[in-house]
């Protein structure tokens, strides 16, 4: 068993922020820091066909990441799963935070139907250091 690392990268599979914010609240979690797309993407008026070409965006999460990561906080990234459909793409962040952080998953099963469960990330569940499976929240 490999050795954990003091900081955590969190990939919360969540379709509404309000069951993440109640888990936060809850588990009375700080030294956080959460990087919502969904949320940028309305801050910054950025159109999901824009999404994928767009520099600026790509350079406000690499930002935001670095930040994170000299600050030594946990990173909680929200992914716009109404834009998002190839879930693989997602363990390219792995690399990015390889020596400072584990990498764990944070998966809310009720707000999946079923049917349109992220498979391609459950299949790879032993890639991640911890996970979390929250049924009721």
């Amino acid at each position: 068993m490999q050795k954990l690392k003091p900081l955590n990268f969190f990939l919360v599979l969540c379709k509404t922020r309000k069951k993440f914010d109640k888990y936060i609240k809850m588990n009375k979690i700080r030294n956080k820091y959460i990087i919502d797309i969904k949320k940028m993407m309305d801050e910054e008026e950025i159109l999901a066909s824009e999404l994928h070409t767009s520099d600026l965006f790509k350079i406000l999460i690499l930002k935001k990441f670095n930040l994170a990561k000299d600050k030594k906080k946990d990173i909680y990234y929200i992914p716009n799963f109404n834009i998002t459909k190839q879930y693989s793409k997602l363990f390219n962040i792995k690399e990015i935070l390889l020596t400072t952080h584990n990498f764990n998953l944070l998966y809310f099963y009720e707000d999946f139907e079923k049917g349109q469960q992220p498979t391609e990330i459950l299949d790879k569940i032993s890639d991640f250091d911890i996970t979390q499976i929250l049924k009721d929240y």
